[in-house]
């Protein structure tokens, strides 16, 4: 008896949306309520599932505090809005207007002011293969309860080869590198992206212990090679600003499966006053800061070995006559790094390796040591 198979197509469900004709207008940032600057994003999006986005210039920018004050934005690059600061009150509640260069008119609902309390400590614990690192917090008043964490890393590295001579290509000759001209160290810089958030709502007290951030591999990155640093940013949600956080968290780590959320329910607390039927994407809060910054050395961590990123560097030996010294050097496939001698000690050719192995900025870091680094 043949078996026969029954299938069937299940079709994403796409909700009827409003598409304005702009686009999309995507708000992104917050009211800083910490006495720092507050930064607000505008961007365009033809659809809502659509990674291209073009920056809104020309808008008029402000918060608003409930009792009618205004504190208007300027307008940098890119489209983006800053203002120093914003002297929020706690207790009272901000909202942002936007009204962009075609005349439309956009407000986010009143929000609260949220204070963070203080970062209670980062710390990190040194797996077989990873390191993680952790945040804990707590606030014994049980007012914070929804968090959020953002961190900015910071890991100084050294090239394979110090190299103590340059070339010059107009003359075919080598000489000694300047000292402000040295690349043997650098540091590398990157921010999280991912949305980190967590709630104490469901537990008995708001305390948040060891919340992972990340995990950095020994073996797929030079994080840990020489120093690291990280700082953490911890910011305080409401009720309803965690909750639009968690979708647009599954919508960016999930979306493409026929199950997952649908971009349109991401939602958010911005309408358009001007058209009620205009789909708006963003949500504005209102909460303050608090930051706390850890080290950690490579001698801290106990693992045999750490991927460098030069692994696979040589060095080779270049004859010192001037078509060699030009074909090697004068291209920048190679450089410079000491001279070669023979058994009279008279320099034959100098070592070299190639650009990537020798000036540590070609893998992206800056050699200019950053003013917190200790």
């Amino acid at each position: 008896m043949p078996l026969i198979i029954f299938g069937a197509c299940k079709d994403k469900f796409m909700p009827e949306i409003h598409f304005p004709q702009a686009g999309f207008l995507v708000v992104e940032g917050f009211i800083n309520a910490g006495g720092g600057p507050t930064t607000i994003t505008l961007t365009r999006a033809a659809k809502l599932d659509n990674i291209a986005v073009i920056p809104e210039p020309g808008a008029q920018v402000e918060v608003q505090s409930e009792d009618g004050a205004g504190f208007p934005l300027t307008e940098l690059a890119g489209g983006k809005y800053s203002i120093d600061s914003v002297p929020a009150i706690p207790g009272q509640h901000y909202r942002l207007h936007i009204k962009t260069s075609n005349g439309k008119e956009y407000l986010s609902d009143l929000e609260e002011v949220k204070l963070s309390p203080l970062i209670d400590s980062v710390s990190w614990k040194a797996g077989t293969d990873e390191l993680t690192i952790y945040v804990s917090t707590h606030d014994s008043q049980n007012k914070s309860l929804y968090y959020q964490w953002a961190f900015a890393e910071t890991w100084k590295y050294n090239s394979a080869y110090d190299s103590k001579l340059a070339f010059d290509p107009t003359d075919s000759t080598v000489y000694n590198r300047l000292n402000d001209s040295l690349y043997t160290t650098c540091w590398s810089f990157n921010q999280s992206t991912d949305i980190l958030i967590g709630s104490t709502a469901n537990l008995s007290s708001d305390v948040e212990h060891e919340f992972p951030l990340t995990k950095i591999s020994y073996s797929a990155t030079n994080r840990l090679i020489l120093r690291y640093s990280m700082l953490v940013t911890q910011t305080v949600l409401t009720k309803d600003w965690y909750e639009w956080k968690e979708k647009l968290k599954k919508n960016t780590e999930q979306l493409g499966s026929i199950f997952d959320p649908q971009p349109s329910e991401t939602g958010g607390n911005i309408h358009c006053s001007s058209d009620p039927l205009e789909t708006v994407v963003g949500f504005i809060g209102c909460s303050s800061q608090t930051q706390q910054r850890i080290f950690i050395d490579r001698s801290q961590v106990p693992t045999p070995k750490i991927f460098s990123g030069y692994e696979l560097c040589e060095l080779d030996i270049v004859p010192k006559n001037k078509p060699k010294l030009y074909q090697f050097f004068g291209t920048g496939y190679q450089i410079p790094i000491q001279p070669y001698v023979d058994i009279f000690g008279i320099t034959v050719g100098y070592y070299a390796s190639t650009t990537s192995c020798v000036d540590c900025r070609v893998k992206g870091g800056s050699p200019t040591q950053p003013d917190f680094w200790k």
